[in-house]
């Protein structure tokens, strides 16, 4: 049986009246160019027609393959379930989308990265990266990236400052766990704990960790705990916390690297008996919509990471058509979201 011919750019002008020009802004998302009239008339006609537009060929013509690729350097299997990595990415891939291009997402282990296939093979136009494991592990994960030769984002962290082709899109990590710890503060003088991943490192999380850590330090709390738990996941942390509490005993605050974990944290004071606020306080990370769902309210701060994925994105067309980024480090503000766990 024969394949059906694909339709043409010719076939789509000739049904709606139009230059084969015109088709090309439409599908090419130009739509300044054109009025709402005129684009409503040829999107009729693509949609009529079928029609597709043949990257194959458009690439061989343009040498661009209009996708770009993300990846995510994981040990987690379940690493599209974390709140912040999903935000990015869909900012991220949602504006690409909006000016036409494809996205390739692989999520890689730190121990496979110098090995995949998915690098090994990548064809797109630019790359961008989260990237975890330990400082000379990044490092070297960036060195590996950094051989493709394609304008690339680096999301969280600046292991490419100085260099015109790389791009660093982060939040200030550093000014939201001060907040957070400032508030806690208030209250507890003496003993906090803060919760953190023992799975993964990243970059991100560790100046969130040090700037809470530094900032009690500096406010005269003699203990200061930092405590790994697994995976974040909710019986992790409530182990953790469990084994904690029995060893040492209560502390006046838990401080959480996000709101998964703080959920789990008041979940666990719940079932032990004791108050939030009341008897300890409870902090969270990143305000994506679970802190809403607590009760007592939980105090946590605003992450703008689905802006940082818009804004990455934005970066990255700038660069593949004028050569160069806007800037090569932005670094987004973070909110306070004062609620009554703390």
């Amino acid at each position: 049986m024969a394949k059906n011919k694909r339709t043409t750019v010719k076939q789509v002008a000739e049904h709606a009246g139009v230059s084969p020009m015109t088709v090309s802004n439409y599908v090419n998302r130009r739509f300044d160019l054109m009025s709402d009239k005129m684009r409503e008339r040829v999107g009729k006609s693509v949609s009529e027609l079928n029609y597709r537009r043949n990257f194959g060929a458009h690439s061989l013509r343009t040498s661009q393959a209009w996708s770009i690729g993300i990846v995510v350097v994981d040990r987690s299997d379940h690493y599209l379930s974390d709140g912040y990595t999903t935000q990015i990415i869909s900012g991220f891939s949602n504006r690409l989308n909006q000016k036409g291009y494809s996205v390739l997402l692989q999520g890689i282990t730190p121990e496979d990265f110098h090995s995949s296939n998915f690098l090994q093979n990548l064809r797109t136009d630019a790359i961008a990266v989260l990237l975890s494991g330990s400082d000379k592990d990044r490092l070297a994960q960036f060195e590996i990236i950094q051989k493709l030769d394609q304008p690339t984002l680096v999301f969280l962290e600046i292991p490419g400052a100085g260099k015109p082709t790389v791009c660093t899109v982060k939040q200030d990590e550093t000014a939201g766990a001060r907040a957070l710890a400032e508030k806690v503060l208030e209250n507890a003088k003496q003993h906090v704990v803060i919760l953190t991943s023992g799975l993964n490192e990243w970059a991100a999380v560790n100046d969130r960790v040090e700037g809470m850590f530094a900032t009690l330090k500096n406010a005269g709390v003699e203990n200061v705990c930092v405590l790994k738990c697994g995976d974040c996941g909710v019986e992790d942390v409530q182990q953790v916390l469990k084994n904690y509490v029995a060893a040492s005993g209560l502390p006046e605050a838990v401080m959480c690297i996000n709101d998964t974990m703080a959920l789990a944290v008041l979940d666990y004071f719940k079932q032990s008996s004791f108050s939030v606020p009341e008897d300890v306080r409870v902090t969270g990370y990143n305000a994506f919509g679970l802190h809403l769902l607590s009760w007592p309210r939980l105090t946590t701060v605003r992450s703008p990471a689905y802006k940082m994925g818009e804004i990455g994105a934005d970066e990255l067309l700038h660069c593949l058509d004028h050569g160069t980024f806007t800037q090569t480090t932005i670094t987004c503000p973070i909110e306070l979201i004062d609620g009554a766990s703390a």
